[in-house]
């Protein structure tokens, strides 16, 4: 029992020893150029016992995009009026301007967008089932609003980073609840017979 327990601890810690040398190496340098050799040199293990843990780097990467997106996921949100949605743009500004540096990474740098598509696409997949209807539209219909909300809120913060975050969080909240709201307006059931007499 003792052995099994050393054995169980042996290996939490290469696994990780791994995964931190991991998110060093995404904090450092492009998806591309990060090999398995160079990561197990530097967590100190061999190549085979990398393989015992992750059949690739794609595997560690899928991983970690489970996890973060999974953070946002068990947060339990509605969209069913204005209220709510400028405190889900709130909300994301928030959380996203304290993330550590290998979130910011993945979101913002060119190299990593395709990854955080991926957790953006499982928070959005999520959200659209668990508030599936909340519009009073069509399935299609609705699959183009979580996306419009979904990629704006993210575009929005990469533009607030590349810009050297000069606009204050504030500030950056303000124009973004603005922007996307003006938008969502459009769609959400509170507000859509009005609009409809306005067309008129």
């Amino acid at each position: 029992m003792e052995k099994q327990k050393q054995e169980d601890l042996r290996v939490r810690k290469t696994k990780e020893a791994i995964r931190s040398t991991f998110q060093t190496m995404i904090c450092e340098m492009d998806y591309h150029q990060i090999t398995i050799k160079e990561l197990s040199t530097r967590a100190q293990i061999n190549r085979k016992t990398f393989y015992l843990h992750y059949s690739s780097l794609d595997d560690l990467l899928a991983e970690l995009q489970d996890e973060i997106a999974e953070n946002f996921i068990k947060r339990q949100v509605s969209y069913s009026s204005m209220k709510d949605i400028q405190d889900l743009i709130r909300l994301f500004f928030e959380h996203a301007s304290h993330m550590p540096l290998l979130h910011e990474r993945l979101m913002c740098s060119g190299s990593y967008q395709f990854t955080w598509e991926n957790i953006n696409k499982k928070i959005m997949d999520h959200r659209k089932k668990t508030n599936r209807g909340v519009f009073g539209l069509n399935e299609y219909s609705e699959n183009l609003i979580f996306a419009y909300y979904g990629s704006n809120s993210t575009l929005l913060y990469r533009q607030w980073v590349a810009d050297g975050k000069k606009l204050s969080l504030e500030e950056l909240i303000d124009i973004a609840t603005k922007l996307i709201c003006h938008g969502m307006s459009s769609v959400m059931k509170e507000n859509r017979s009005y609009l409809s007499d306005c067309n008129r």
